[in-house]
Parts: C-alpha cells; sequence; structure tokens
C-alpha cells in the first residue's frame, strides 16, 4: 500500500467546495489558538472571513478573563514547541505563563489582520445547512445577525464544561466543592483541609501548589501517570526527541526507557520509586508535565489517596478502598465533558470523518482535539496544520475519500466514544501535514522530509518546502536512526526509491539498505505509533 493518499479528482460530492482561487466566504467559531490560525490561513488565501467569539477577547481559554484556566498554569510546552510555525515568541518564559500566551495570541492576531474580522461577544446559536450556503446565527448585545457562508470551521474548543459526580453534596454540606476551572489560588485555602481529585496534569498542579499554604492537602488519584519536570537535566523536556525519536522510543521496552530516565534524572527518579506512583507500563510519549507534585509526595507535603468515588449527602468523600473522610474542600479535577455542538442542525460528532470533517458535507470541519483522546503534545502547531488541511480541502486541494468510505471509517472508529487512546500531536501534526501537502513529500522531496522529522520538533520547521539545515534532538542519539530511515523508504513504493536515488535525494547506500529492511518492518512515512494498549499500529493515512 502507498503510505499517502494516491492523487486522484476530488470524489463528485465535492463540487459544491469553494474552488482554488475562489474568493468564498468562511465562518470561523472560537477564537482560541485553533481559531486564530484557522482564520489567519483564511485571509491569507483571499477568503472574505468572519471570526465569532462568545466571550469579549480572543484567547479562549488562554484568556484570562474568560475563566478557562486557573491563574498559575504554565504551558507543559517550552517557548521552542508552543508557537504557530511562522510567528516565534518574544520575551516570554521558558514555559509560558497565562498572561504571556495571551499576549502572544494577541500579538499573533495583531500581526496577521485577524481582529478586524473578529466578533467579540457573538454567541453562534445555530448553524444551519440552506440552499444558499451555511446559516450561521449569533447571539450578542444587540440581539441577534445571521450570515450565509461557502463553509464553517468550528474551533469552539472543548475545555469548557467539567465532569462532575453524578452525586454532589447537599446545600448544607460543610465541604467546599471546586473544579479546576472554578480554582482560582490558593488565597482561598490557607489553613484548610484539602482533597484534591485527579491524577492529571490539573489535579498534580493544584495539589502541589495548595501544599505551600493548606494545612493538609490530600491527592486521590485513580491510576498513575508518568510526570517528568519541564527541565530534564538541563534540556526542555519537548527538545528531548525529533518525531522519529519519539516513534522509535515508544519502541523501546517500557522498562528500558524508565531505566534510561533513572540515569538522566537521577535524583527526581529516585523519589519517584519511592512514591509508588511510577507507572510500570504506558504509552513513552504520555507524558505530563510538573516537576512539584512528586518530590512534594515523597516529602510528605502531599499524601496520595485511593480513587475518590462519590460524594454522600453530608459532603463526605468515599474512596475506593472504602474509606470515608471529611475535608473543608474538594477540588475536582475530573476533565472536562464532550464540546456541545448542538448548535449544528442534524449534525452528530459520530459523523466526523476523521475527528474533522462532516462526512456529509466537507464544507463544514471542526479544528478541535478529537472527543475519544487524551492529547500530549504541543496545541498550536496542530491547531494550524488541522486548519491548513480543512481549507485544502475545500479549495479542492486535498481530496477526502467517497462518502461510502468516509461512512465506514466513523463507524469503525467513533462507535466507542467512552473509550480513551493516546494522542501525540506531535506525531499527528507530520501525519495531517503530509495529507495536507503542507510538509515536503517523501515520494518526491525525502531529503527535506527527513531533516524535518529526524529533528527538533521546532514548528518553524514545519513549512511546505522543510528546514534547510538539520537540528538534532538532544537525546535521539539512544537510537539507530539510520535504519529507521531505512525502514521509512523501504515503505515506499520501488519505483518512488528508483525516482529519489535518481533525483539524487537519497543516496545509493539507503537505496540498498531500504532493500534489506525485512517485511513488516517497515515504517509508514506519516510515523504511525501505538494508541492504545496492546493495539497494532494502524496502516492507513487521511484520504
Amino acid at each position: 500500500m502507498s503510505p499517502l493518499p494516491e492523487p486522484r479528482p476530488a470524489p463528485p460530492r465535492s463540487a459544491s467546495l469553494p474552488r482554488a482561487r475562489r474568493r468564498s466566504r468562511i465562518a470561523v467559531i472560537g477564537a482560541g489558538p485553533a481559531g486564530l490560525t484557522s482564520a489567519k490561513q483564511a485571509l491569507a488565501e483571499g477568503h472574505d472571513v468572519v471570526l465569532y467569539e462568545k466571550n469579549a477577547d480572543l484567547g479562549g481559554i488562554w484568556d484570562p478573563a474568560s475563566g478557562g484556566a486557573y491563574p498559575g498554569v504554565r504551558m507543559q510546552s517550552s517557548r521552542m514547541s508552543f508557537p504557530f510555525s511562522d510567528f516565534p515568541p518574544r520575551g516570554v518564559d521558558d514555559f509560558p505563563t497565562l498572561p504571556q500566551v495571551h499576549a502572544y495570541l494577541r500579538s499573533y492576531a495583531e500581526a496577521f489582520g485577524v481582529l478586524p474580522v473578529c466578533r467579540f461577544g457573538h454567541r453562534v446559536v445555530r448553524v444551519a445547512r440552506e440552499a444558499d450556503g451555511w446559516r450561521v446565527t449569533a447571539r450578542h448585545e444587540g440581539g441577534e445577525s445571521t450570515g450565509v457562508f461557502d463553509a464553517v470551521m468550528v474551533a469552539s474548543g472543548e475545555l469548557w464544561e467539567p465532569r462532575l459526580p453524578e452525586h454532589m453534596p447537599g446545600p448544607a454540606a460543610p465541604v467546599r466543592v471546586w473544579t479546576a476551572k472554578s480554582y482560582r489560588g490558593t488565597a482561598d485555602f490557607a489553613g484548610r483541609r484539602v482533597l484534591v481529585v485527579g491524577g492529571g496534569v490539573s489535579g498534580a498542579d493544584i495539589a502541589a501548589e495548595l501544599s505551600d499554604t493548606s494545612a493538609r492537602v490530600d491527592w486521590s488519584v485513580r491510576g498513575r501517570a508518568l510526570f517528568l519536570p519541564r527541565d530534564c537535566a538541563g534540556v526542555y523536556n519537548d527538545a528531548l526527541f525529533s518525531y522519529a525519536g519519539r516513534v522509535a522510543l515508544e519502541e523501546m521496552p517500557y522498562r528500558d526507557y524508565l531505566a534510561w530516565l533513572g540515569e538522566l534524572l537521577p535524583e527526581y527518579m529516585a523519589m519517584y520509586r519511592r512514591t509508588g506512583l511510577l507507572p510500570a507500563d504506558g504509552f513513552h510519549g504520555a507524558v505530563h508535565v510538573n516537576e512539584k507534585a512528586i518530590p512534594r509526595v515523597y516529602r510528605g507535603r502531599i499524601t496520595v489517596r485511593p480513587a475518590f468515588e462519590r460524594f454522600t449527602p453530608d459532603g463526605t468523600a468515599v474512596l475506593a478502598d472504602g474509606s470515608e473522610r471529611s475535608y473543608d474542600d474538594v477540588v475536582l479535577c475530573l476533565g472536562y465533558g464532550m464540546p456541545d455542538y448542538g448548535f449544528i442542525e442534524g449534525f452528530r460528532r459520530e459523523d466526523l470523518y476523521e475527528h474533522h470533517f462532516f462526512r456529509h458535507d466537507p464544507t463544514l470541519a471542526v479544528i478541535n482535539t478529537p472527543v475519544d483522546a487524551e492529547g500530549f503534545g504541543t496545541a498550536c502547531p496542530y491547531f494550524e496544520t488541522i486548519a491548513a488541511w480543512a481549507l485544502a480541502v475545500f479549495a479542492g486541494r486535498a481530496a477526502l475519500p467517497d462518502e461510502r468510505t468516509t461512512a465506514a471509517w466513523c463507524e469503525r472508529h467513533l462507535g466507542r466514544p467512552g473509550e480513551r487512546r493516546h494522542l501525540d500531536c506531535w506525531l499527528e501534526t507530520i501525519r495531517i501535514g503530509l495529507a495536507a501537502g503542507t510538509l515536503p513529500d517523501p515520494r518526491t522531496s525525502f531529503a527535506a522530509y527527513w531533516r524535518l522529522v529526524s529533528g527538533t520538533v521546532a514548528p518553524s520547521r514545519l513549512r511546505p518546502e522543510g528546514p534547510a539545515l538539520p537540528r538534532p534532538a538532544t537525546c535521539d542519539g539512544l537510537f539507530d536512526l539510520d535504519h529507521l530511515r531505512h525502514r521509512v523508504l523501504a515503505s515506499l513504493p520501488l519505483s518512488d526509491r528508483d525516482g529519489l536515488l535518481a533525483a539524487e535525494e537519497i543516496g545509493r547506500a539507503d537505496y540498498e539498505a531500504a532493500l534489506l529492511v525485512p517485511d513488516g518492518r517497515e515504517l509508514l512515512p506519516w510515523l504511525p505509533y501505538r494508541q492504545r494498549r496492546g493495539s497494532r499500529l494502524p496502516t492507513a493515512v487521511p484520504g
């Protein structure tokens, strides 16, 4: 099978898509990172754009006034990996703060002319397909307004409605219950007994922060996750491996991975093992970034408790071991509910091909993280690539499969939304970028493609022509990336390899080494990776 979609004419159902070089009207819903890059790219292609935002400012959860993120939050991604590909940040910390990310997004919108097309304070309440296009109705202070568009890009985000237990404490209960979204900092918790529920990043951040001021902090954890510091022996956590290195890392036995981490971070990993929280297995790339929680558990400033099960009517917390404990405050970090697409008439999330295209009419695209995934990695370049793919489909530069194929894909992949999978946003950026045609095509430009995937994950390297120079990641020396390159070459049709050799994109030694790769050891250029425990690598690419 060819590793990339074979060129083919767009299917008949795409005839209504805006054609290439045609000026179209595009509605973008949501002015967070996904919506801003969608609008920016659509404007760059010459389209008329309206960006609807329900809040008074841009940024989505990164707008401090929106209440979408707690004030003390810092990005999981470093200043090297977090920005859009064509707009480097200025004057930010190594791992930017909430105000710094908001300022960056505002500067991006100003630099690329997005602010003039923003309609702040406009909540979209209806999107409906009609004969003349998509009719979008927004509610605002002056009433309601409606526009008709050729295409709609939904970038409303998914981190807005916190999950809650089925039964909450009664109104007279003496306990105060918070969520990660309502948590505003330590001031309200001084000298109080607090239970933080949730073993993810928010739970770890909030438990660590509260351990400075609260009388007691208990941390209720259901499973063991891998927490690593932002600074790993003087290197940004996300600068350790390249895209190709991330795939090679996943092939390393997990126990060997933990042993290597013990060599890289001996003091930290020794503490981690003594807490009993170190996972024995998992996805190598599923790294939660936090450098405070594990040391504070080790030193007794945070006490780990079994999983939270429920509240009693008087607000007592019942834990998985049957114990009952009373607290002054409980902070629930249980994740977020499914995004609400109820404003789109006739829409079901089960009809989203590749999680992004409404299969009945792909002029409606969703630029959000898939609802069935727990994402790891940087968001801005990931959303940037999804938006580029959507615009390529709108313009006819990229084709989707026929409706029968997309329906079969949706039935196969979206029938079990409760089953979570691991999503590596860095590797997804490569996969989607190849499908969208925004990255070097390995079938014709293998040298540029390999410089990209074997180098650091800095978004500035994500260009159609690829990076000009190699830039190896710090710890890729752990792996034989030459062999991995040969495995990628071996996945290409022999005719493509012949063409690459003739064009001097590869040398004779690489050509012959690819011939020696055993059957079944080929690696497709979009760098597939394991997404579910016990699963096999996927074998298909979008399109």
